[in-house]
C-alpha cells in the first residue's frame, strides 16, 4: 500500500482565520494565503499572501488591495508570483495585476499588456522568466502573457502566423522555456497547447523564432518569427 503520509498544519497571520497552501519549490518553502473564513481561494480568504519556511509564516504584502493577494508559484530561489488587487477601495471585488515579490526587492507589480485592466501571474522557472494571463475589464478578451527582463510581451507576438488561434492564458513555464496554457478558437473551444523555444541556430540574432504545438489535436505549428528566449 502507499506510505503513511505526515501532515503538518501551516500557522495563520494573527486575526486570520482560513488559510490554502497553493505552491511549493524543492526547498520546502510554501506559499499560499491567509484570511478571513471562507472556501474559495480569493477574496477576502486571501487577505494577505504569505510565504511559511521553517515552521513560520510571513506576509510578503500587496499592492494596495485587502483582497485576491493570491501567490501561485515560487521557484527554487524563493521568488513569488501571483496577483494582487491595487486598490482597498475595491473590497472583496476582483482587480488585480499580477505580481513578483523577492527577498531583495519585495513585492511590485508586473502591469498588464497595453489596453488591459487584469492581470495574473501563474507561473516562474529559476530564470525569471514569468507567464500568465492579462485582460480587458471584466474578462471580456483575455491573452497569455511572458514577462523578462522587466517586459511584459503578448505570447501571440512570439509564434508564427501560422498559428491562428488566441493564446488565451500561460499558466507554467520550466527551466527550458517551455510554457504550458491553453488557446481559444474562433469557435470558442478551448485547446490545451505547448509553446517550444526553438534553439538558436549559428549567426542568427536575437530574433531567433519559437515552435507550437497543439497538444489537444498533436498538430505542430512551425513558426517563423521572434524568439522566447
Amino acid at each position: 500500500g502507499p506510505d503513511l503520509q505526515q501532515v503538518q498544519e501551516l500557522p495563520l497571520l494573527p486575526q486570520d482565520t482560513a488559510g490554502a497552501a497553493t505552491a511549493i519549490n524543492d526547498r520546502g518553502q510554501v506559499v499560499g494565503i491567509s484570511g478571513a473564513c471562507g472556501t474559495a481561494v480569493g477574496g477576502v480568504t486571501a487577505r494577505n499572501a504569505v510565504l511559511w519556511e521553517k515552521g513560520t509564516v510571513t506576509n510578503i504584502g500587496n499592492l494596495g488591495g485587502v483582497a485576491w493577494n493570491t501567490p501561485m508559484a515560487i521557484n527554487e530561489h524563493g521568488d513569488v508570483v501571483g496577483f494582487s488587487n491595487v486598490n482597498a477601495d475595491d473590497g472583496a471585488s476582483f482587480n488585480a495585476r499580477a505580481f513578483l515579490w523577492t527577498r531583495g526587492r519585495g513585492i511590485r507589480s508586473l502591469g498588464t499588456l497595453p489596453g488591459d485592466a487584469l492581470s495574473q501571474a501563474l507561473g516562474i522557472n529559476d530564470q525569471g522568466q514569468v507567464v500568465g494571463i492579462s485582460c480587458t475589464a471584466g474578462f471580456a478578451s483575455c491573452r497569455a502573457f511572458l514577462w523578462q527582463n522587466g517586459v511584459m510581451t503578448d505570447l501571440n507576438e512570439l509564434v508564427s502566423g501560422e498559428f491562428n488561434e488566441q493564446l488565451f492564458t500561460a499558466n507554467d513555464i520550466n527551466e527550458r522555456g517551455e510554457i504550458t496554457g491553453q488557446s481559444l478558437d474562433a469557435t470558442g473551444a478551448f485547446s490545451a497547447v505547448w509553446v517550444i523555444p526553438v534553439p538558436q541556430q549559428p549567426g542568427q540574432g536575437p530574433g531567433n523564432p519559437a515552435s507550437m504545438a497543439t497538444l489537444a489535436s498533436a498538430n505542430s505549428v512551425t513558426p517563423n518569427t521572434k524568439s522566447l528566449r
